[in-house]
């Protein structure tokens, strides 16, 4: 992915990842400096902090949307960049002092590997009995080494705080038999390499095994797929958090990455169901949020809150698919909808507020 070099290129799907990242932090940050005093962002693998074309990486991408947020963050906000090899880390400590910085961001940069470094930290709240303040954790190594699966699993048990991962599918494909320890490391399970390298599809099992055990210790997960220029998958980003608002806002910044369908992310349900990105979002959710509800009555809001909490898609995406359904534009579905809602009141034709009532039907 990289080369020796202390920069290097930037590739289209790097860009597209920290689209996503700096989408989720422009809703983050005020979200959490809202209600806290204090908040943290975590970047394990940080890099130089720029790249050869002048692009600027998550460490400054971080800085500049906390700084300049309209919301005018009043928040103490640690800052600690990662970085294992001291020549990044120090162009890094170069961009940095040349960036504006308020006087309530602390930052740090520190020499070390991420598994050094987050464990030391959670050992040493452990030792004192300390909590941890609201913590967003970005992980973005260049393989499988060094983000084992008990550090994040550790943090993620720790209330308010939520993990950004790429998961380095391809790295996975390559080392599975040959370092299987490590791969069992990763994923957090003593048979995992085994169990991939058996598999039909490696890139789809490596898959569910790791939303499967972030599931374990976070209610909410979710992956977007990045692909090349040959469509052949590179890695996934995992997302995970235990706040609906958290999950909700990330899937708003995966969609407001593209719509032209080169990137793809999951259902919620079935890894192997990747759901394409694309201009007719409730065109393409209309048929399974009709599947999940067949032959029922539901109210609106229950179909609102399935699609917030279950799936890729927004609450925007269910209305434009009922209102899909509704006339009859589904082939073999469709809902009907009471003309008055559930307190009795008239719903206004086309329209889907909580209250209305639906049965959905062939």
């Amino acid at each position: 992915m990289t080369s020796d070099d202390t920069l290097w290129d930037a590739p289209p799907h790097t860009l597209a990842k920290h689209a996503i990242l700096r989408a989720y932090l422009e809703a983050w940050f005020p979200i959490l400096a809202k209600w806290n005093q204090r908040i943290i962002y975590y970047d394990g693998f940080a890099g130089p902090g720029r790249y050869k074309g002048g692009e600027v990486g998550s460490p400054l991408i971080a800085i500049s949307v906390a700084r300049d947020h309209r919301a005018n963050l009043g928040a103490e906000i640690p800052f600690s960049f990662v970085e294992e090899r001291k020549d990044r880390a120090n162009h890094l400590r170069q961009e940095i002092g040349r960036t504006q910085v308020p006087g309530n961001f602390a930052i740090e940069v520190i020499d070390g590997t991420f598994e050094d470094s987050l464990r030391g930290v959670l050992d040493e709240l452990d030792g004192i009995g300390a909590a941890i303040a609201p913590t967003f954790a970005f992980i973005d190594p260049f393989g499988i080494k060094g983000v084992p699966f008990d550090l994040i699993a550790r943090l993620m048990r720790r209330q308010r705080c939520e993990v950004l991962i790429t998961f380095m599918n391809t790295s996975i494909q390559r080392w599975v038999t040959e370092l299987p320890d490590l791969v069992d490391r990763l994923i957090g399970r003593v048979g995992t390499a085994a169990d991939i390298a058996g598999s039909r599809d490696r890139v789809l099992r490596s898959r569910e095994l790791y939303r499967d055990a972030l599931s374990g210790v976070a209610d909410f997960v979710r992956f977007f797929e990045l692909r090349d220029r040959k469509n052949v998958p590179i890695y996934d980003l995992f997302f995970a958090s235990n706040h609906p608002l958290g999950h909700y806002r990330m899937k708003e910044a995966m969609w407001s990455v593209d719509e032209s369908g080169a990137y793809s992310f999951s259902d919620g349900i079935d890894p192997a169901q990747a759901v394409l990105f694309g201009s007719t979002p409730g065109e393409d959710y209309a048929p399974a949020l009709w599947s999940q509800f067949r032959e029922a009555t539901a109210l609106s809001a229950q179909s609102l809150a399935y699609t917030r909490d279950k799936t890729a898609f927004l609450e925007k995406h269910a209305r434009g698919a009922l209102s899909l359904l509704e006339a009859g534009n589904v082939a073999g579905k469709r809902i009907t909808v009471a003309p008055k809602k559930a307190d009795g009141k008239p719903r206004r034709p086309g329209s889907f507020p909580p209250g209305a009532v639906i049965t959905f039907s062939n």
